[in-house]
């Protein structure tokens, strides 16, 4: 989900953390204010006791991301003041921006349907490779497992996060001469 306004070439995206469970109802009123906004969001099977069910969650819960411009404090409070927005992921007091690249990296992915989720504490560094085929070609990640698990992960630094791909290894290529193991 993308709400787009192009008025300002100066505005970056940023992570704002939501209240738990709230992320689509701040989407839904961010857009609904004209901000700019994106949720990721994967389907995952729900098993209950009389039912089985695909929904769409978030695929990382409690983050929405933002396009603001840093030096307009009216767009800054106007997201703070959304129901279920807590505050910006900031850095030292300030708003951390996220490069387009990772975003639209994280569009591209969700928007092809890849199986991924997202990983609540990050692996230990792997070897670093590219994908040169495939839907998501020209991504970068690190392994954190091959075998009949093949993963690719790739890090959004920004946010501490990591999200797995369940990708062939067959699909990737090694970056700076390190081995994949």
């Amino acid at each position: 989900m993308v709400i787009k306004d192009n008025n300002d070439k100066e505005r970056r995206w940023y992570a704002v953390y939501t209240r738990s469970r709230y992320e689509k109802r701040s989407y839904s009123l961010l857009a609904r204010n004209g901000a700019e906004v994106y949720l990721p969001l994967i389907k995952k099977w729900r098993i209950w006791s009389d039912r089985k069910k695909q929904i769409e969650m978030p695929l990382i819960p409690s983050y929405l991301f933002v396009k603001t411009s840093p030096g307009k404090p009216e767009e800054y409070f106007n997201i703070l003041n959304t129901p279920g927005v807590v505050r910006f992921i900031t850095f030292e007091g300030n708003p951390v921006p996220i490069p387009d690249d990772q975003i639209g990296a994280l569009m591209r992915l969700n928007s092809e349907g890849i199986d991924m989720e997202c990983l609540e504490k990050a692996p230990e560094r792997g070897s670093p490779v590219r994908v040169v085929r495939g839907p998501v070609k020209g991504l970068e990640g690190e392994v954190i497992s091959v075998g009949k698990n093949n993963k690719l992960v790739l890090r959004i630094d920004s946010l501490d996060k990591c999200i797995t791909l369940n990708i062939s290894l067959a699909l990737v290529e090694k970056i700076s001469g390190r081995e994949v193991k």
